[in-house]
């Protein structure tokens, strides 16, 4: 059976602490990158973007007692590092991300 992108990213060891933990790191990790894709780069656009489709989210993610990732849980999951993200699930080399997208190359 071939893996999910869900399924990669439930590999990623959360190096949160646990203390006060609402969702699940694959769960940022996915909206994060869902709202990217559809062209939603900055926190407070993320957070938009989650409130924007709060019951698609809730309803296809299953998510529980229907709580979506706030904005500074975006924020905080946001500065995870994409290059190790995409490292752990094998996705692309590193070195097809930069830190400043103006950068040129």
């Amino acid at each position: 059976m071939d893996k999910t992108l869900i399924d990669y990213l439930k590999q990623i060891q959360d190096q949160r602490s646990p203390h006060g933990l609402r969702h699940p790191l694959w769960l940022v990790l996915l909206i994060i990158i869902m709202g990217m894709m559809s062209g939603y780069w900055g926190y407070r656009q993320l957070g938009r973007f989650v409130e924007r489709h709060r019951t698609e989210l809730i309803r296809r993610l299953e998510i529980p007692k229907a709580r979506v990732p706030s904005y500074s849980v975006i924020r905080r999951g946001k500065d995870f590092n994409l290059c190790l993200l995409s490292f752990a699930i094998g996705l692309f080399p590193c070195t097809q991300f930069h830190t400043n997208p103006h950068q040129k190359l």
